[in-house]
């Protein structure tokens, strides 16, 4: 097993110690300034059981699993005072927010408004939006109910919170930026080892035995995965770059395509391995030449990460950049946090190759995460082929510079 000592994986015990420290240091830390920062003087977030709202589960602690029948959370910033209010009779929230409900008296909507009325905000935010499916968790009767409780004084001034939401949800602190190089670098660990001997026998295993392989080993390190693993080939003679289900066998390249979800925070990776013919005791010169051109995309995508720079910034810099040197490139990078596939700034996407409408404008922000993913193609003399060359490797912005938060692939992983 690769995975060593200093590969520490924690017990739930101390993961859930470890989360809950971190979600104070948000909630006392972090949260107030993104309330200044966005102008936002009230916040409310509600759920219900088995409909929850992305956002909201971000705040529960350890010991809260859903909102049952109803959770409502209201923040407030007014006159530089942070207030937070929890309306739920679960007296483990007490550790984290002021319980802000007399569940003998009033009903939690009720208690929503007497609250509202006393702070008086110049604006409510809710969680509703266009730009990301997870900051427009509010489901419309609850949206009603809150509405109809609060009354006409308040109705117009609602807001939507998707510019806070998002913030709240691609930010990272200091202690979660400490921890999230240890995430990801286990998670290339576990891709190296299923990229070896150890897991692959040419001409006998095929990709979905890899995929389940990678499955079991995280379950097994008492881990999740961050979305369902992929694992396919190219092929010398094939057309298709990416073959699925079929038996490895000398001189194909190996793609694999996995992260994972610890801590509450997800990574997402793309590594790539040779298997060696008899004789071989490295790829062609022209895979080598091919992986050196993406590891150069590479290095032209981390110089477009600036601060002030927006996702299509970045996306239209580092594809004009490529031309210029001659490579032919796809990039469909996308932030990393709670989510795979996380809340902020689109930097390209797979299917459209264009600066993205929304998404794409948003800025890159300070002590933000990203998968920094894309392909090449090159002519691989050996093959007499072009060959598309993927990678993705999880990397930080933090104080006005790009940093990997994993070791880099910068050569194939080699498979006798």
């Amino acid at each position: 097993m690769f995975v060593s000592p200093k590969m520490k994986i924690l017990s739930l015990k101390e993961r859930d110690q470890i989360r809950d420290r971190w979600l104070l240091e948000r909630l006392n830390d972090l949260l107030p300034n993104l309330m200044k920062k966005h102008n936002v003087e009230s916040w409310i977030l509600v759920g219900r059981e088995y409909n929850e709202d992305p956002v909201l589960e971000t705040f529960f602690p350890s010991a809260i699993d859903s909102s049952r029948r109803l959770t409502i959370m209201l923040f407030t910033m007014i006159d530089g005072q942070f207030e937070k209010y929890i309306l739920n009779a679960n007296p483990v929230y007490t550790d984290y927010y002021e319980l802000g409900w007399n569940f003998r008296e009033e009903t939690q909507l009720e208690a929503l408004k007497r609250l509202v009325e006393q702070k008086k905000p110049n604006n409510i935010a809710m969680n509703y939006g266009n730009l990301h499916a997870v900051t427009d968790g509010l489901t419309s009767s609850l949206y009603t109910q809150i509405i109809n409780v609060l009354g006409e004084p308040y109705r117009d001034k609602v807001i939507s919170a998707e510019g806070l939401s998002i913030d709240w949800l691609q930010i990272r602190t200091k202690s979660e930026l400490m921890a999230y190089p240890h995430i990801a670098e286990l998670a290339r660990v576990i891709a190296k080892e299923a990229l070896s001997n150890s897991v692959i026998h040419p001409g006998v295993t095929n990709t979905q035995e890899v995929v389940d392989w990678i499955r079991q080993r995280v379950l097994d390190l008492g881990l999740e995965t961050s979305f369902y693993p992929t694992v396919d080939i190219q092929r010398v003679g094939e057309l298709r770059d990416r073959l699925e289900g079929v038996t490895i066998l000398p001189g194909d390249i190996i793609h694999l395509d996995f992260g994972i979800l610890y801590l509450g925070l997800a990574t997402d990776t793309q590594q790539l391995a040779y298997v060696l013919k008899t004789g071989e005791k490295k790829p062609p010169r022209g895979l080598n030449e091919g992986l050196k051109t993406a590891l150069h995309l590479e290095e032209i995508m981390e110089e477009q990460f600036r601060a002030g720079c927006s996702g299509n910034d970045i996306f239209s810099n580092s594809i004009k950049k490529a031309k210029e040197s001659g490579i032919q490139a796809m990039i469909y990078s996308h932030p990393l946090g709670y989510h795979c596939h996380g809340a902020g700034p689109l930097i390209g996407l797979f299917d459209q190759q264009n600066e993205i409408q929304g998404r794409g404008e948003l800025l890159i922000e300070d002590n933000t995460c990203y998968a920094m993913e894309f392909n090449i193609r090159q002519f691989v003399p050996e093959w007499n082929q072009e060959v598309t060359f993927y990678l993705e490797e999880p990397v930080v912005f933090t104080d006005g510079h790009l940093y990997y938060l994993a070791t880099r692939q910068k050569e194939f992983y080699l498979i006798k």
